[in-house]
């Protein structure tokens, strides 16, 4: 997550804006998510992140927890003892490819948002 964090009533619009981009599917496995159940993930996080809509994306829980970085390492323990992820999770651990990062940093495409 970026140093700061909008506002609560910015930040669920932020995620309402997301979730219908997104066509309230998991972007990663495709799955459908409910609104109070999807985790609105920064493609680029700390200090380097923003809050800008083209650096958000909608993750399942599964998805969001697998995600190779380290930011994420706290949710694993809590994930596994409720059975979201496998004990077998190191297997199914994901990154993100260049395209992706660099359509969140603004440097493809036409987006102005």
């Amino acid at each position: 997550m970026p140093i700061t964090r909008p506002p609560k009533a910015v930040w669920n619009e932020l995620r309402w804006i997301c979730w219908n981009r997104d066509k309230r599917k998991c972007v990663r496995c495709k799955k459908r998510v409910l609104f109070d159940g999807f985790h609105l993930d920064h493609i680029i996080s700390g200090k380097y992140g923003t809050n800008k809509i083209r650096n958000l994306r909608v993750l399942c829980p599964r998805c969001h927890i697998l995600r190779a970085c380290f930011r994420h390492r706290g949710m694993t323990a809590k994930a596994l003892a409720s059975g979201i992820i496998p004990v077998n999770w190191r297997e199914m651990v994901w990154e993100d490819d260049q395209k992706t990062i660099l359509k969140a940093l603004g440097k493809m495409g036409s987006e102005t948002v």
